[in-house]
């Protein structure tokens, strides 16, 4: 008797969330990344803290800054992401291990587009895309 349950609780320990996690993350500059645990939907911008919360589809970078495209996540439905929306980040790249500069955002196209010029970005090209639809 003593071995079944040794057995089953062995067994529950190893198939629970006992530190095994599916997830993904991708490095876009220095410790700048785009990451998701446990669900898709669930991929934000971090550094050492999330930046831009879920769902970031899209980024790119330059020398100082980093930009990127966000649909904002829905609340009590079916859908999880509102693929109508989306808002664009502009974040001052640091060396700093934590966000210490300014991030701006969110934008819609055309206040991303206006900071831009503002910030003498020039043609911002994302070019990490992630896919919206699992």
């Amino acid at each position: 008797m003593k071995k079944i349950v040794f057995a089953v609780l062995t067994s529950i320990t190893l198939t629970s969330c006992f530190g095994f996690h599916d997830y993904e993350i991708d490095t876009i500059v220095d410790d700048y990344e785009v990451l998701w645990v446990d669900a898709y939907e669930s991929r934000s911008l971090k550094k050492g803290e999330t930046i831009i919360p879920a769902f970031v589809f899209s980024t790119g970078y330059n020398s100082k800054y980093i930009y990127s495209k966000q649909h904002p996540l829905l609340e009590n439905s079916k859908e999880k992401i509102n693929l109508n929306v989306t808002h664009y980040y502009i974040i001052e790249r640091t060396k700093s291990i934590f966000q210490d500069k300014p991030i701006f955002g969110p934008f819609n196209k055309t206040q991303f587009e206006k900071k831009c010029h503002e910030l003498s970005i020039k043609k911002p090209e994302f070019n990490l895309t992630f896919p919206t639809e699992f």
